[in-house]
């Protein structure tokens, strides 16, 4: 047998040995909660979730947010929720998205006013929760008004996510022309998402480049990179391989777009 086989033997049958033992080892612990020994419950529970047992992550997150057996801790609750939902837990999503619209909420006592009073910051912000529905229900619309106001006065993220709406037509006509205009405009200012967006354009053939669009595509993608964008960099290397002879004209594009555009300051 070769090594590769022996590691793959191996790590079955840790698997098979470890998974009868988490979950006999939940069961007991929920064994100590139904009895209310909740000292016992979390003694059980601990390890379990820290070895990445999601279901023991949401009883634990339950705990710590209801105050049962230990001191309400929202913050603590939230930690184990958010380990749940990593590997897709369903009720731990459900109580993490629980718990993040409270927060939602508060977040827009505050907000609601500033956005109100002309602070583009705060402006873009509402116009990313009426996006996702954070705290509101989802509301195109409102997203696409909040991000124009925030845009119309500077704010480059908002210029991007306006940007956004035309490119994908959220609460508005999807305009791809103007789509790309607004984030060149943002990625010549040094704006790192919208050199991605606009690579993105490109590398999608729907942009004015035309036949040079994966040569734009390229280099725009690879300014994002290289500025720590991980999407940005999974596509160049797709580009590396799809410009083939041509690569050297894309490198001589990036090293341009490079030098000319990242070090204008964003906010």
């Amino acid at each position: 047998m070769n090594p590769l086989s022996r590691l793959l033997v191996s790590a079955t049958i840790v698997a098979m040995c470890t998974l009868p033992a988490h979950a006999a080892s939940f069961k007991q612990a929920k064994k100590h909660y139904a009895a209310a020994d909740y000292t016992a419950a979390i003694t059980e529970l601990q390890p379990l979730a820290k070895a990445g047992n999601a279901d023991a992550s949401n009883l634990l997150g339950e705990m710590y947010l209801q105050g049962v057996g230990v001191n309400t801790d929202i913050a603590l609750a939230k930690t184990y929720f958010e380990a749940g939902a990593r590997v897709g837990h369903l009720a731990a999503l459900a109580n993490l998205g629980d718990i993040l619209n409270r927060e939602y909420k508060v977040e827009l006592v505050t907000l609601e006013p500033l956005a109100q009073a002309g602070n583009a910051q705060a402006q873009n912000r509402l116009g990313r929760m009426y996006e996702f529905g954070q705290g509101h229900s989802i509301n195109p619309q409102a997203a696409y008004t909040w991000y124009k106001k925030a845009a119309d006065q500077g704010h480059m993220d908002g210029r991007m996510n306006l940007a956004r709406a035309h490119n994908f037509g959220l609460g508005t006509e999807q305009d791809f022309v103007q789509a790309e205009a607004g984030y060149l405009a943002n990625a010549k200012a040094g704006h790192i998402d919208s050199m991605f967006f606009l690579g993105t354009m490109h590398f999608a053939k729907v942009s004015q480049a035309g036949l040079d669009s994966d040569r734009q595509a390229y280099a725009w993608l690879k300014v994002a990179a290289q500025n720590g964008h991980a999407t940005a960099a999974a596509m160049v290397t797709r580009l590396t391989i799809k410009l083939g002879d041509n690569l050297s004209q894309g490198d001589a594009l990036y090293q341009d777009y490079a030098s000319s555009y990242t070090s204008a300051a964003t906010n």
